[in-house]
């Protein structure tokens, strides 16, 4: 059987509701003209029209939901990355051998507990869909498995090679998105959290090079 992580009751409440409500603003977008996106009126000969409407709505209407899968997408990534450097986190308290370790792991811990906040605020305010799977993905419960099976100082190495590796790939999704996202909620959650995730990996770099 596989072991995978749950996440808060809360988020996925969140979440859910956040799912209910994208539901019903997408029932009143298709019932009125006036929250439909606004797409710049297109100037031609009026003997030759360049575009034609009904075959220009297609590659509008999948654009749209380009745009809306990308920030889901990316809200997924950004979701498994931290909920796993909350569990490997809380692990480190009960499982670390090194004072250094278990501080940065605190550190660690305190930050991505703040991230899980603000990421409620970001999916509540986001208009796309942020319906998606919570479960760890078998890399994640791989990961977090073998964090389990570790003690002491074979913890400390395990930890911070795991966490420095989920951190640096998490900052680089979270730089796209915030470079070139469209959903404004969730690429100022993108931009917002940088700093932090910044600060995880500096304090990550320094035990691991025996620093404090």
């Amino acid at each position: 059987m596989k072991n995978i992580y749950k996440v808060s009751g809360i988020l996925a409440a969140v979440m859910a509701a956040t799912a209910l409500g994208a539901s019903a603003q997408n029932t009143a977008q298709t019932t009125s003209p006036d929250a439909q996106p606004t797409v710049p009126p297109v100037t031609a000969p009026v003997t030759a029209p360049a575009v034609d409407p009904a075959a220009a709505a297609p590659a509008v209407a999948s654009a749209v939901a380009a745009d809306a899968n990308s920030a889901k997408d990316f809200m997924k990534e950004a979701f498994m990355a931290n909920e796993f450097s909350i569990a490997a986190s809380q692990l480190a308290a009960a499982q670390g051998e090194s004072a250094d370790v278990k501080a940065a792991a605190q550190a660690v811990l305190d930050n991505s507990l703040k991230t899980r906040t603000a990421m409620v605020t970001a999916i509540q305010g986001s208009t796309s869909d942020m319906h998606f799977d919570q479960n760890f993905t078998d890399d994640y419960n791989m990961k977090l498995g073998e964090l389990k099976a570790a003690k002491g100082a074979d913890f400390d190495t395990k930890y911070v090679a795991a966490m420095g590796d989920v951190t640096d790939k998490a900052e680089g999704v979270f730089k796209s998105y915030a470079a070139t996202g469209t959903d404004e909620s969730v690429k100022t959650f993108a931009a917002n959290t940088l700093p932090t995730l910044a600060a995880n990996g500096d304090k990550l770099d320094s035990v691991g090079q025996g620093g404090n």
